[in-house]
């Protein structure tokens, strides 16, 4: 059996995907059942057996303390969840989610991957990137690179000659927006800014709420049940919601023998979605500033993530930036599609385009300003925005007469103050001369494409040197509890879901939900009536594998029906 091919995987809030370069070109990786998106959900049935995917969405509606969602949110925190006799951590989970994705790729190529890049948004922090990575070891994979999403999606972008395009990647949980120069053969992130903790996510909670009030019963949040499901509903209501002006809205029994009855319109989504979108818009202002640019000077508008399909979000650009919209590439899957194509790239595949990125974090040394000031200054040595590979330095000077020793801390962050920082590290540079204060001390960053930084401290007065490599980030996992969490993941994944009863009651829940779904148009009637007709009929066997599929079938024909 041949080598697989490295693959590229957006580890998305809402849904993940996989790709790889098949015949030089970038091509999805579809599950046995064809499905190329992953809802990024993981839980366990009753019986203990690991539910990945659309089973575990199906099971948000009845178990969702079970259940873990948007564990993106969470990465890089020491945030837990107590399922199946164990704290399961965000690392965990997503590795989960991983792997899954791995298993999905050998299915599809014939053979397993072991190599893969990985998409992060933009704006993630080391600490972040960090746990992302700790999750691809779990997975059983080399990671070859975490790229930004946006510039792998602008990998996707096919130009006639040199185009500047912004691109603006609005997810379930982040918002990453990017400069972009694109060439023939090369793409240059010019600028990149975001928000790790905005997305349709957000949205979803603020409908929900909107539609708990209107209902007159808020205490529904309170209900772990009732909330699951209606902000389930929610999240359908603002997908239909991008087709229609009006939805109706009906759970039965969602609060005690209380039934769920509304009509909604899209000015009412948009009166809660225009407070969380609008900040976006200021990002985009930025990144601009940052690029030296003005929206006049931007050829072309690149929208990425699932929740750039909402009017308001296309309404809003349109009005600020009157750039026109290219919309090539399906939102939902670029990020996936670029990430395959540099993972095949960096494998030695025959694709064309040469990848520039940059730095979305300041990098900076820990300095003092003189003795009476103990508290450390950030120096800045490496400016967000600046291209990578990079090498910058500065000089620093020792602070008293006889000084044999600087300790140089490594800083991530915006803040003249060193302490409001995250700390990568420290550069230790003993042995110096001291001969006087105020001695030269030359500190030097080399960032290179992977986020691999090396410090050096140089005297140069001797030419002594201390070097440090920060490859791995002070966050990174110890090798035992990598390797704790990798055994955690393989038991969970030996132990997939196979009962029978959890499967009953997940697709008479969607038989329920189904009942109370009248699309207009005689197709999707037509489909949804036959997809209720296979779930009926699935019922009736005791084949976990056909009432599992049907389930999966109806609850994404749900997705968008209301």
């Amino acid at each position: 059996m041949s080598e697989a091919p490295a693959v590229g995987i957006d580890l998305g809030t809402t849904n993940s995907a996989v790709a790889a370069v098949v015949g030089r070109h970038p091509s999805l990786l579809p599950d046995p059942s064809g499905n190329v998106l992953l809802p990024s959900v993981v839980g366990f049935d009753a019986q203990g057996g690991l539910l990945v995917g659309r089973p575990a969405r199906n099971q948000l509606l009845v178990a969702p303390e079970r259940t873990v969602r948007s564990v993106k949110r969470a990465m890089g925190s020491d945030r837990v969840w107590a399922m199946e006799g164990r704290s399961w951590t965000p690392v965990e989970i997503s590795a989960v989610v991983l792997r899954t994705l791995v298993d999905q790729a050998a299915a599809a190529l014939g053979s397993r991957p072991t190599r893969a890049v990985i998409t992060v948004p933009a704006f993630f922090t080391d600490l972040q990137r960090q746990a992302t990575r700790d999750a691809g070891t779990m997975a059983g994979l080399e990671v070859l690179r975490l790229v930004n999403e946006p510039t792998a999606a602008a990998l996707t972008y096919e130009a006639d000659g040199d185009t500047l395009a912004l691109v603006y990647d609005l997810g379930g949980g982040t918002f990453d927006v990017s400069v972009v120069e694109v060439g023939q053969d090369f793409t240059e992130v010019r600028a990149s800014r975001g928000d790790t903790a905005l997305g349709g996510d957000d949205i979803d909670l603020a409908f929900a709420r909107l539609i708990a009030s209107t209902w007159r019963h808020p205490e529904a949040e309170q209900d772990p049940i009732a909330w699951a499901r209606l902000t389930a509903a929610a999240e359908r209501a603002k997908i239909a919601l991008s087709e229609r002006t009006t939805v109706r809205v009906r759970e039965s029994f969602l609060l005690g023998d209380l039934h769920l009855d509304l009509v909604l319109t899209r000015e009412q989504l948009e009166d809660v979605a225009r407070p969380i979108v609008e900040p976006t818009l200021r990002h985009v202002s930025d990144a601009l500033a940052d690029a030296g640019l003005v929206p006049a000077n931007v050829h072309r508008l690149v929208l990425v993530g699932g929740q750039t399909k909402m009017p308001l979000v296309r309404t809003l650009l349109e009005e600020a930036l009157d750039i026109p919209i290219h919309a090539d590439v399906e939102p939902d899957t670029a990020v996936a599609l670029g990430a395959g194509l540099l993972a095949g790239r960096l494998t030695g595949e025959s694709v064309d385009a040469l990848l520039v990125d940059v730095t979305p974090h300041t990098l900076a040394a820990g300095v003092l300003r003189d003795l009476d000031e103990p508290d450390l200054m950030a120096l800045p040595i490496i400016p967000r925005n600046t291209v990578v590979p990079a090498t910058r330095s500065h000089v620093a000077y020792t602070v008293y007469p006889g000084q044999k020793e600087v300790r140089i801390p490594i800083g991530q962050g915006e803040s003249p103050r060193f302490d409001a920082l995250t700390t990568l590290g420290e550069v230790r540079l003993a042995g110096l001369t001291g001969k006087g204060a105020h001695q030269p001390v030359e500190i030097r960053f080399h960032l290179d494409a992977s986020g691999v930084l090396t410090a050096t401290a140089v005297e140069r007065h001797s030419g002594r040197e201390a070097e440090v490599v920060i490859a791995d980030s002070p966050y990174a996992l110890a090798e035992r509890r990598r390797a704790g969490g990798a055994r955690a993941v393989e038991d969970a994944v030996a132990t997939s879901s196979s009962g029978l009863d959890d499967l009953r009651i997940v697709a008479r829940r969607m038989l329920d939900q189904a009942g109370r779904a009248h699309p207009e148009a005689p197709d999707r009637q037509a489909a949804l009536q036959a997809a209720i007709q296979a779930l009926e009929a699935a019922l009736e066997t005791t084949d976990a594998d056909a009432i599992g599929q049907a389930s999966d079938a109806l609850a994404d024909l749900l997705l968008e029906l209301v």
